[in-house]
């Protein structure tokens, strides 16, 4: 599967390179990151964990944790309208634990991932393709109510395709194919490997503020966007005979409005619903998932981020051991970040939020209390 992945995105390079011998090839927005945190797990009562090959449990539990990473983006550009952007996100965490009854355990979490994407105009329109590649390693991995999620290896493609239908009206269609393996020493949590396919079609608006008197170039702007998505998902571990096979259906939007550049704030808010069925009518579930984003800025050199997550899922039978669909469970998510800008290049975060979300186990929360500091160095090529 990664073999696959850097296949593709080796092609997608020689691809470009290609087409014009004075293609443009410049690295920006590296940044490493080095952060501490705390964090305060509790639950609605003791868990056993299929995770981990030892029974241990208790109701509270404190981790603190250390973490690096480094991120940036490749920029191949041509000047025949085609264009190559990578994007690489590797990051490190190391945490220590205590509350456990057998031993306290030292999870360290691996992180990487690799996306591209490469525009072309076609046919009036713009084509866009973006493989990537998305790997997650856990090591000592904790029983709950810590929760951390198993580690997975991961690859997708997405073909997008966008014309404009009017000034401030555009179609797309869009394409999407992805294998997630997951990487757990238990074979339980096998059951969890997933092939998926996708079909989304969708409208996006465009709404333009009139233009700043001191700076024409300077507007407000938000846009809508409603969509339709068919989703195929296969299960090669699920099932005994007849492999578990679901087909869902999922309608939505998404509003985004930007006064950054007037104003000094941002908003995104994202909705949308998904009925689930499967040959095997034991996870037939219907979803719904809410979020917000936004930013503001607090004076020159301070902004604020705000995010909000709300879901919901729902089995039409009733089961005691979750194996998840492509939904997330039922959760509640609430993070706030203060940015405080210190110099060119070098800024530092504090953060605090609250998670409340439920676990492999049906009717079973862990919530979580968490505080950070993290310090960003962003170094000019």
């Amino acid at each position: 599967m990664n073999r696959n992945g850097m296949v593709i995105l080796g092609v997608l390079v020689l691809v470009l390179g290609s087409g014009t011998a004075s293609g443009q090839v410049r690295l920006e927005n590296v940044s490493i990151t080095m952060g501490v945190g705390g964090e305060m797990y509790g639950s609605d009562g003791n868990f056993l964990s299929i995770a981990v090959p030892q029974v241990d449990s208790t109701d509270s539990a404190l981790g603190a944790s250390g973490d690096m990473g480094a991120a940036g983006t490749l920029i191949l550009m041509a000047d025949n309208g085609r264009s190559l952007i990578t994007e690489f996100d590797f990051g490190m965490r190391q945490f220590w634990t205590g509350g456990f009854q057998a031993r306290n355990y030292a999870p360290r979490e691996l992180s990487g991932r690799v996306r591209a994407n490469y525009s072309q105009h076609f046919g009036g329109g713009t084509l866009v393709v973006i493989p990537s590649l998305d790997s997650r390693h856990i090591a000592d991995r904790p029983p709950l109510p810590l929760y951390l999620a198993p580690g997975y290896s991961a690859g997708a493609v997405v073909a997008n395709y966008s014309r404009a239908l009017a000034a401030d009206l555009a179609f797309y269609g869009q394409l999407t194919g992805e294998t997630k393996d997951y990487t757990a020493d238990l074979p339980a949590l096998d059951d969890l490997d997933r092939r998926s396919a996708g079909l989304e079609a969708g409208v996006q608006m465009f709404f333009r503020g009139p233009p700043e008197a001191r700076d024409p170039e300077i507007r407000d702007q938000s846009t809508l966007r409603f969509f339709g998505t068919y989703l195929h998902h296969s299960y090669p571990k699920q099932g005994e005979g007849l492999l578990r096979r679901d087909n869902a259906a999922r309608i939505g939007g998404e509003f985004t409005l930007d006064r950054r550049d007037t104003q000094g704030f941002q908003l995104a808010l994202r909705a949308h619903g998904t009925r689930s069925r499967s040959n095997s009518r034991r996870v037939d579930y219907n979803a719904g998932r809410i979020e917000v984003e936004g930013s503001v800025e607090l004076g020159e050199d301070t902004q604020l981020d705000l995010q909000g997550l709300w879901a919901v899922k729902r089995y039409i039978n009733q089961q005691d051991f979750l194996i998840p669909g492509e939904e997330a469970d039922n959760a509640t998510i609430v993070f706030a970040q203060v940015t405080r800008f210190l110099r060119d290049g070098v800024r530092a975060g504090i953060g605090g939020g609250w998670r409340r979300a439920e676990t492999n186990f049906s009717g079973a929360y862990y919530q979580r209390f968490s505080m950070s500091f993290s310090l960003t160095v962003s170094p000019r090529f």
